[in-house]
């Protein structure tokens, strides 16, 4: 009987949050307008701008729209999203804007459903080349000042890296600390891709992992317990640092998560834990579960951290502990084995020499990121020596992109695969049947008093 109530309970609530997010154009909302004539809206800037080096992407939250008749129709909601070539001048989040373009709904891309990706934040409608001036007379609130604060300190903290670090090294450490990829060449991106190491430099639950692994060993004076606290608090200030976004908000939960499973021993809490979250964040966006890789993927990593990283213990018993490298490379391999058939289902490659590149760059990853944040950190005190101190982060990002352009470079590194789901359901239904097998056989740890992979 409590089955059947708690199913009930689910499908009432599936259906509930289906309904809420689901979008239905109307007179009302700003995509009903999207047939590719040319209009003038005004609204606010909603979100971080996406700063790229041809182009500049900001999400616009309307407030009025003037078609090309030129009726002014108050009341039109909804977000654009504006791509501005010219670059300048610069806004910011909170900016009151007016922009001039050709309002068109975003379409299929080749095999990316560019549409979808975009429903996840609410857009529906864009502008592919938008004409902006400032709004002399806005009428909307004003934003929230706190995020205005948390963008600009961002954006201050990336400008500093520009000014320790040349390029590519200096959009490459920015990837890595804040997530930001803009400026990356796209030759060395095509490496990255081909070489299965493009998590590296985006805010995922792996680096997240990394960050609170290094923060450990750094308080390896304290209790393992009393450790994970202000680790935990550095992730959460990380979060907020970085604007605490949808997915950056995610990745901190995802890798805390992670974590715990590593540290407490605690499996099947972490489990529970891990579900709960999962369900959270699919009751308030379905859309994550159907049209977000980002999250796929983080849930198959963190899965593959709290279930097939212990397995891995004997496998890595003889890398030392410093700094997090055993973890890096121990968590890096779980991952890997964990969302490898769902990476080649999403973007039809399957990068064949991805484990060993991880491998070979796992190690100084961690020192990458510490030297950086020290570093930059640093250097608004005393240039000198954080330029000092980042030196030993371009050593690492140096070492990065030289096996990344050689494990490129070699025969079938990578190759273009069509998989199935059935292959996938075979793939994980054999991983499961083993994961069972070696913990009934008490090769992995159960439970009760596990003995999980742990920071020292």
């Amino acid at each position: 009987m409590k089955n059947v109530i708690a199913s009930l309970i689910g499908i009432l609530i599936a259906i509930t949050c289906v309904i809420r997010t689901a979008h239905v154009p109307s007179s009302n909302t700003i995509d009903w307008y999207a047939d590719g004539s040319h209009v003038e809206i005004h609204g606010k800037v909603a979100d971080e701008p996406d700063r790229r080096p041809m182009q500049t992407k900001y999400t616009v939250e309307v407030y009025q729209l003037i078609d090309g008749s030129g009726t002014i129709l108050d009341g039109v909601t909804g977000r654009a999203l504006i791509t501005d070539r010219r670059q300048w001048p610069e806004y910011e989040y909170g900016d009151h804007v007016i922009v001039r373009g050709a309002l068109e709904k975003p379409e299929q891309i080749d095999t990316f459903h560019y549409d979808r990706y975009l429903s996840r934040f609410d857009i529906y409608s864009v502008i592919y080349r938008g004409s902006i001036k400032t709004d002399p007379t806005p009428y909307a609130l004003p934003p929230m000042p706190y995020k205005r604060t948390l963008y600009t300190l961002k954006s201050n903290f990336e400008a500093q890296i520009n000014r320790l670090l040349p390029e590519p090294h200096a959009s490459f450490m920015a990837g890595i600390l804040t997530g930001s990829r803009r400026g990356i060449p796209d030759d060395l991106m095509a490496d990255f891709n081909i070489t299965g190491l493009t998590h590296i430099i985006a805010i995922s639950g792996y680096n997240i992992t990394i960050v609170i692994a290094i923060i450990g060993n750094l308080l390896f004076w304290l209790p393992l317990k009393v450790r994970f606290i202000p680790a935990t608090v550095a992730i959460i200030a990380f979060t907020v640092f970085v604007g605490a976004s949808a997915a950056v908000v995610r990745a901190a939960i995802m890798g805390i998560l992670g974590l715990a499973a590593l540290q407490l021993g605690r499996v099947s809490h972490v489990r529970l834990s891990l579900l709960w979250t999962a369900f959270l964040m699919v009751a308030w966006n379905p859309k994550l579960l159907w049209y977000d890789a980002g999250f796929q993927l983080s849930f198959l990593a963190v899965i593959g951290l709290i279930e097939l990283a212990p397995l891995l213990n004997k496998l890595f018993k003889r890398v030392p502990h410093v700094l997090a490298i055993r973890e890096s490379m121990q968590m890096t391999v779980a991952a890997q084995i964990a969302a490898a058939p769902v990476i080649a289902l999403l973007f039809d490659r399957l990068s064949l020499i991805a484990p060993l590149a991880n491998l070979l760059i796992a190690p100084v990853l961690p020192l990458a990121m510490l030297f950086g944040a020290l570093g930059t950190l640093i250097s608004f005190v005393s240039l000198p020596l954080g330029l000092l101190i980042m030196y030993g982060g371009w050593t690492c990002l140096q070492w990065i992109i030289w096996i990344a352009k050689l494990c490129a470079a070699l025969p079938f590194a990578s190759v273009h695969i069509t998989i199935s789901p059935l292959i996938i359901i075979g793939y994980y239904s054999i991983l499961i049947t083993a994961l069972l097998f070696t913990t009934y056989t008490n090769e992995a740890p159960s439970s009760h008093g596990a003995t999980l992979p742990a920071t020292s």
